[in-house]
Protein backbone atom coordinates (compact mmCIF):
# COMPACT_ATOMS: atom_id res chain seq x y z
CA UNK A 1 0.00 0.00 0.00
CA UNK A 2 1.39 3.72 -0.85
CA UNK A 3 1.80 5.53 2.66
CA UNK A 4 0.56 8.85 3.19
CA UNK A 5 0.65 11.43 5.43
CA UNK A 6 -2.01 11.53 8.03
CA UNK A 7 -3.04 14.92 6.19
CA UNK A 8 -3.52 15.87 2.96
CA UNK A 9 -1.34 18.92 1.24
CA UNK A 10 -1.86 22.46 2.15
CA UNK A 11 -3.59 23.23 -1.27
CA UNK A 12 -6.21 20.79 -0.74
CA UNK A 13 -6.88 21.54 3.00
CA UNK A 14 -7.36 24.91 1.91
CA UNK A 15 -10.54 24.77 -0.67
CA UNK A 16 -12.02 22.18 1.86
CA UNK A 17 -14.84 24.62 3.75
CA UNK A 18 -14.32 24.55 7.58
CA UNK A 19 -17.69 22.61 8.23
CA UNK A 20 -16.71 19.44 6.30
CA UNK A 21 -15.19 16.37 7.47
CA UNK A 22 -12.11 14.94 5.48
CA UNK A 23 -13.41 11.36 5.67
CA UNK A 24 -10.26 9.44 3.76
CA UNK A 25 -7.65 10.51 1.24
CA UNK A 26 -5.05 8.54 -0.84
CA UNK A 27 -3.28 7.86 -3.27
CA UNK A 28 -2.75 5.72 -6.74
CA UNK A 29 -0.77 2.76 -5.90
CA UNK A 30 2.56 2.94 -8.29
CA UNK A 31 3.14 -0.33 -8.94
CA UNK A 32 -1.01 -1.45 -10.09
CA UNK A 33 -0.62 2.10 -11.86
CA UNK A 34 2.09 1.32 -13.97
CA UNK A 35 1.02 -2.37 -14.83
CA UNK A 36 -2.72 -1.30 -15.72
CA UNK A 37 -2.69 2.19 -16.27
CA UNK A 38 0.24 2.67 -18.26
CA UNK A 39 0.07 -0.84 -19.71
CA UNK A 40 3.44 -2.21 -18.67
CA UNK A 41 1.96 -6.42 -18.36
CA UNK A 42 1.53 -5.99 -22.00
CA UNK A 43 5.15 -5.44 -22.61
CA UNK A 44 5.83 -8.17 -20.54
CA UNK A 45 3.36 -10.42 -22.57
CA UNK A 46 5.00 -8.97 -25.69
CA UNK A 47 8.71 -10.16 -24.06
CA UNK A 48 7.20 -13.69 -23.63
CA UNK A 49 5.45 -14.38 -26.99
CA UNK A 50 8.52 -13.21 -29.12
CA UNK A 51 10.57 -15.32 -26.76
CA UNK A 52 8.23 -18.27 -27.62
CA UNK A 53 8.28 -17.62 -31.04
CA UNK A 54 12.22 -17.65 -31.38
CA UNK A 55 12.37 -21.09 -29.16
CA UNK A 56 9.58 -22.60 -31.95
CA UNK A 57 11.49 -21.11 -34.59
CA UNK A 58 14.52 -22.78 -33.73
CA UNK A 59 13.15 -25.89 -32.42
CA UNK A 60 15.48 -27.64 -34.06
CA UNK A 61 18.78 -26.05 -33.28
CA UNK A 62 18.39 -24.58 -29.21
CA UNK A 63 21.77 -22.76 -28.72
CA UNK A 64 21.46 -21.32 -25.94
CA UNK A 65 23.66 -18.45 -26.71
CA UNK A 66 22.21 -17.87 -30.35
CA UNK A 67 18.56 -17.45 -28.64
CA UNK A 68 20.29 -15.05 -26.04
CA UNK A 69 21.86 -12.66 -29.40
CA UNK A 70 18.37 -12.91 -30.90
CA UNK A 71 16.29 -11.90 -27.43
CA UNK A 72 19.07 -8.99 -26.90
CA UNK A 73 17.78 -6.30 -28.79
CA UNK A 74 14.29 -6.63 -27.99
CA UNK A 75 15.00 -7.31 -24.00
CA UNK A 76 17.41 -3.89 -24.08
CA UNK A 77 14.23 -1.90 -25.44
CA UNK A 78 11.95 -3.44 -23.29
CA UNK A 79 13.71 -2.75 -20.45
CA UNK A 80 14.24 0.92 -21.53
CA UNK A 81 10.44 0.89 -22.19
CA UNK A 82 9.77 -0.45 -18.50
CA UNK A 83 11.76 2.23 -17.05
CA UNK A 84 10.82 5.18 -19.40
CA UNK A 85 7.15 3.76 -18.01
CA UNK A 86 8.12 3.74 -14.60
CA UNK A 87 9.18 7.73 -14.78
CA UNK A 88 6.17 8.53 -15.99
CA UNK A 89 3.90 6.57 -13.53
CA UNK A 90 6.08 8.43 -10.38
CA UNK A 91 5.81 11.50 -12.21
CA UNK A 92 1.98 11.15 -12.51
CA UNK A 93 1.59 9.29 -9.50
CA UNK A 94 3.18 11.61 -6.97
CA UNK A 95 1.07 15.08 -7.53
CA UNK A 96 -2.11 12.84 -7.72
CA UNK A 97 -4.29 13.41 -4.54
CA UNK A 98 -7.72 11.95 -3.89
CA UNK A 99 -10.32 12.90 -0.97
CA UNK A 100 -13.49 12.16 -0.12
CA UNK A 101 -15.12 14.68 2.35
CA UNK A 102 -18.40 15.00 4.00
CA UNK A 103 -19.78 16.70 0.98
CA UNK A 104 -17.78 16.03 -2.02
CA UNK A 105 -14.74 14.02 -3.82
CA UNK A 106 -11.48 16.38 -4.49
CA UNK A 107 -9.41 14.92 -7.15
CA UNK A 108 -5.60 16.57 -7.59
CA UNK A 109 -3.81 15.58 -10.65
CA UNK A 110 -0.66 17.20 -13.13
CA UNK A 111 3.07 18.02 -12.44
CA UNK A 112 3.94 20.97 -14.23
CA UNK A 113 0.39 22.17 -14.27
CA UNK A 114 -1.62 21.14 -11.41
CA UNK A 115 -5.42 20.42 -12.16
CA UNK A 116 -8.08 20.12 -9.38
CA UNK A 117 -11.28 18.70 -9.72
CA UNK A 118 -13.95 19.82 -6.92
CA UNK A 119 -17.24 17.13 -7.37
CA UNK A 120 -19.84 17.51 -4.86
CA UNK A 121 -22.07 14.40 -4.11
CA UNK A 122 -25.01 16.07 -5.88
CA UNK A 123 -23.29 16.28 -9.37
CA UNK A 124 -23.28 12.56 -9.24
CA UNK A 125 -25.45 10.38 -10.99
CA UNK A 126 -23.94 7.13 -10.28
CA UNK A 127 -21.00 5.50 -9.32
CA UNK A 128 -18.96 2.38 -10.42
CA UNK A 129 -15.86 0.10 -8.93
CA UNK A 130 -14.06 -2.40 -10.63
CA UNK A 131 -11.41 -4.64 -8.68
CA UNK A 132 -7.97 -6.26 -9.09
CA UNK A 133 -6.78 -9.45 -7.76
CA UNK A 134 -4.98 -7.80 -5.68
CA UNK A 135 -7.92 -5.44 -3.86
CA UNK A 136 -6.51 -2.46 -5.64
CA UNK A 137 -9.14 -0.91 -8.10
CA UNK A 138 -11.03 2.25 -9.42
CA UNK A 139 -13.86 3.98 -8.57
CA UNK A 140 -15.13 6.29 -11.15
CA UNK A 141 -17.91 9.27 -10.94
CA UNK A 142 -20.38 9.16 -13.60
CA UNK A 143 -21.55 13.34 -13.74
CA UNK A 144 -24.61 14.97 -14.64
CA UNK A 145 -24.67 15.96 -18.12
CA UNK A 146 -24.07 19.28 -17.77
CA UNK A 147 -21.22 18.91 -15.52
CA UNK A 148 -18.10 18.36 -18.30
CA UNK A 149 -14.81 18.02 -17.41
CA UNK A 150 -11.67 17.59 -19.90
CA UNK A 151 -10.10 14.39 -20.57
CA UNK A 152 -7.14 15.09 -21.32
CA UNK A 153 -6.38 17.18 -18.55
CA UNK A 154 -7.89 15.26 -16.18
CA UNK A 155 -5.55 12.18 -17.16
CA UNK A 156 -4.82 9.81 -15.68
CA UNK A 157 -7.88 10.60 -12.99
CA UNK A 158 -10.33 9.85 -15.86
CA UNK A 159 -12.21 6.65 -16.62
CA UNK A 160 -10.32 4.89 -19.77
CA UNK A 161 -11.86 5.50 -22.90
CA UNK A 162 -15.00 7.43 -22.06
CA UNK A 163 -14.29 10.30 -24.40
CA UNK A 164 -17.52 11.53 -24.92
CA UNK A 165 -18.48 11.46 -21.18
CA UNK A 166 -15.42 11.78 -19.62
CA UNK A 167 -15.59 10.22 -15.73
CA UNK A 168 -13.58 11.37 -12.93
CA UNK A 169 -12.05 8.18 -11.19
CA UNK A 170 -10.09 7.65 -8.30
CA UNK A 171 -7.28 5.29 -10.14
CA UNK A 172 -5.46 2.18 -8.98
CA UNK A 173 -6.28 2.55 -4.90
CA UNK A 174 -5.39 0.70 -2.61
CA UNK A 175 -8.13 -1.20 -0.45
CA UNK A 176 -10.55 -0.43 -3.14
CA UNK A 177 -13.70 -2.15 -1.37
CA UNK A 178 -13.06 -0.02 1.98
CA UNK A 179 -12.67 2.71 0.00
CA UNK A 180 -15.87 2.11 -1.59
CA UNK A 181 -18.09 1.74 1.88
CA UNK A 182 -16.36 5.09 3.01
CA UNK A 183 -17.59 6.85 -0.07
CA UNK A 184 -20.90 5.27 0.31
CA UNK A 185 -21.23 5.73 3.77
CA UNK A 186 -20.59 9.49 2.75
CA UNK A 187 -22.50 10.45 -0.18
CA UNK A 188 -25.63 8.40 1.90
CA UNK A 189 -25.10 10.98 4.56
CA UNK A 190 -24.74 14.06 2.50
CA UNK A 191 -27.59 13.13 0.10
CA UNK A 192 -30.19 12.61 3.04
CA UNK A 193 -29.30 16.33 4.31
CA UNK A 194 -29.68 17.65 0.68
CA UNK A 195 -33.43 19.46 0.02
CA UNK A 196 -35.68 16.85 -2.05
CA UNK A 197 -35.86 19.74 -4.77
CA UNK A 198 -32.16 19.34 -5.64
CA UNK A 199 -31.84 18.18 -9.22
CA UNK A 200 -31.01 14.96 -10.24
CA UNK A 201 -28.82 14.10 -6.90
CA UNK A 202 -28.43 10.70 -5.85
CA UNK A 203 -30.99 9.76 -2.85
CA UNK A 204 -29.17 6.48 -1.65
CA UNK A 205 -26.05 5.02 -2.25
CA UNK A 206 -26.36 0.91 -2.37
CA UNK A 207 -23.51 -1.46 -2.69
CA UNK A 208 -24.62 -4.65 -4.74
CA UNK A 209 -22.50 -7.73 -6.15
CA UNK A 210 -19.10 -5.81 -5.86
CA UNK A 211 -20.66 -1.91 -7.54
CA UNK A 212 -21.48 0.88 -6.03
CA UNK A 213 -24.70 2.13 -7.53
CA UNK A 214 -26.65 5.60 -7.40
CA UNK A 215 -30.82 4.97 -7.69
CA UNK A 216 -33.79 6.88 -7.05
CA UNK A 217 -32.96 9.67 -8.74
CA UNK A 218 -34.64 13.25 -7.03
CA UNK A 219 -37.01 14.77 -9.20
CA UNK A 220 -36.33 17.67 -11.07
CA UNK A 221 -34.74 20.77 -9.51
CA UNK A 222 -37.60 23.48 -9.75
CA UNK A 223 -36.63 27.47 -9.02
CA UNK A 224 -38.51 29.07 -6.52
CA UNK A 225 -40.12 32.67 -7.49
Amino acid sequence: MYKINNTPPKDILSVIPKDEKIIWYGKPDIRRFCLTALGLKYIFIYLIIIFCSIIYSRSGDLNFIKIIEVLFPYIISSFLAVLLLIAVGVSQVLPTVYVITSKRVIIRSGLALIFMLNVPFDKIVSIDKNIYSDGCGNISFKLLSKSRIPFFASWPSVRPWFFSNPQPTFRCIADVEIIALKLSEAARSRISEINLSNSNAIKNVNIQDGEITAWEKIPVYKKKN
